[in-house]
């Protein structure tokens, strides 16, 4: 027995020290992944200017510390060091139509596709998004989660993703693509359930309870006419105030918010009353519009390049022959008294392209000339804004529904890790963001990404490292 306490007194030390030691091991082997950005300086997506020479600290998909040291960082961590260029929050567009967005040839183009062509463009649309310094959009209709789900696996490569889900729409509403006489649910969107045609208020509900319920983040309804479309007038008001009403409760109800497809004043006016969070486009917007616009403190969504002369030279909206042509020339002269007002009144803007129907270099360029044209019309501080902490702002609005809770669109602690480096300062000159002045007649169209955004990270991953 003693021998026995004897041997069992020598083997505990031994037995302490190599639990001592796997504890050791244990906690090198479970360091959470670190990025430590060094050396840069930061447009943090709210101040007026730049704060120099500091360091960011990220761990896993969030932005640890600002004004980081090196000992705030484990000695695993990876190391970036920016040489001066600016760290920025990753972009936000506000309005996207993956599903939509490289289909060819106008709406015949959208019954003509099969749902496997869908799905593989909008893997294209994605992948152009997070490659041009894009991390996080908000599909405004015809994308359900799917897709989302995909991306936020990691298997794809793409930007986060607020889905709005099927379009709303009455019947010869915006959202309704039937070609001819098709009867109603016979199109090719519909049965594919990128648009639902609802008429009356248990329809409407139906439709809204079922993108909640098949995960939409929000709900979009057309309240008027449209470009694309060509069973509805520009003028044309759609929806009775009962319809309206009825999506704006059940957004409501879901702790959500709702968003309107609407150009003309009036529209504008009537949906804000209705409680509509969201106005996307507006650009036929009056100066009490604009005022009721701020003082409901929604959020205006406008795709400036539809100011573009350029736009004619799309091969679409600019067929003189074409049922959208007539439409567009009413937008051309409305974008000074535009500019105006929204200078005046300083609503809540945030960024959006609309791009649909559209090939993939045509897609480029006028992403990249609507990011222009937001700055050449109110600054690109504004501009900037527009495509970071207001566009994360928006994102916020789906309260519980929000699939991604952090902050976006801002450089803070807390905030998700969407980070881009830009050689340049883009509060100097947009154009390091891509930006650019012209759509079609550019010497040359760029590729895949932007040669002055050097490094791309959304979540904390890396998407692009040109550095």
């Amino acid at each position: 027995m003693k021998k026995y306490k004897k041997s069992l007194s020598l083997f505990i030390p031994s037995l302490v020290s190599m639990c001592l030691t796997l504890n050791s091991y244990a906690a090198v082997a479970t360091l959470p992944p670190q990025t430590l950005f060094k050396n840069v300086h930061v447009w943090d997506g709210t101040s007026d200017g730049i704060t120099k020479k500091i360091s960011v600290l990220v761990e896993n998909n969030t932005i640890k510390k600002v004004r980081a040291s090196d000992d705030d960082a484990h000695a695993k961590a990876h190391i970036v060091n920016g040489n001066g260029r600016i760290l920025m929050p990753g972009l936000i567009d506000s309005h996207v139509h993956f599903n939509m967005m490289l289909i060819p040839d106008g709406i015949p183009g959208l019954e003509t596709s099969t749902w496997e062509q869908y799905g593989a463009l909008a893997m294209v649309s994605a992948r152009e998004y997070i490659m041009s310094g894009f991390t996080t959009v908000r599909d405004l209709g015809g994308m359900g989660v799917g897709y989302k789900k995909v991306i936020d696996s990691g298997i794809a490569a793409g930007p986060r993703i607020y889905a709005a889900g099927t379009f709303i729409s009455q019947t010869s509403g915006h959202g309704d693509f039937r070609l001819g006489s098709q009867p109603a649910g016979s199109s090719n969107a519909e049965k594919l359930r990128i648009t639902a045609l609802a008429d009356g208020v248990p329809e409407v509900l139906k439709v809204t309870r079922e993108n909640f319920a098949n995960g939409s983040a929000f709900v979009k309804l057309m309240v008027g006419g449209g470009v694309s479309s060509e069973k509805d007038p520009l003028h044309s008001e759609q929806f009775t105030d009962a319809e309206i009403s009825a999506v704006v409760d059940t957004a409501e109800k879901w702790n959500s918010y709702s968003a309107a497809h609407v150009y003309h004043a009036d529209h504008i006016k009537r949906a804000l009353r209705l409680g509509i969070e969201s106005i996307d486009h507006g650009h036929f917007i009056d100066d009490e519009g604009m005022k009721l616009l701020v003082e409901k403190n929604a959020f205006l969504s406008t795709n400036l390049a539809a100011f573009s002369q350029e736009v004619l030279d799309h091969p679409v909206y600019g067929n003189p022959n074409g049922p959208q042509y007539p439409k567009m020339m009413q937008f051309l002269s409305r974008g000074e008294g535009f500019k105006k007002l929204a200078n005046k009144y300083k609503p809540k803007m945030v960024f959006n392209t609309d791009i649909v129907l559209s090939t993939l270099p045509v897609t480029r360029a006028v992403r990249d000339n609507a990011m222009y044209m937001h700055a050449d019309m109110f600054g690109n501080l504004a501009a900037l804004k527009a495509m970071t902490s207001v566009g994360g702002e928006l994102a916020q609005a789906t309260g519980q529904n929000n699939p991604y809770p952090k902050k976006l669109g801002v450089i803070e602690e807390g905030a998700y890790a969407d980070i881009i480096l830009v050689d340049g300062n883009p509060l100097e000159d947009i154009t390091v963001l891509g930006a650019h002045e012209v759509i079609f007649t550019r010497k040359e169209m760029r590729g895949e990404t932007v040669d002055s955004i050097d490094f791309i990270m959304k979540g904390g991953k890396v998407y692009h490292n040109d550095l």
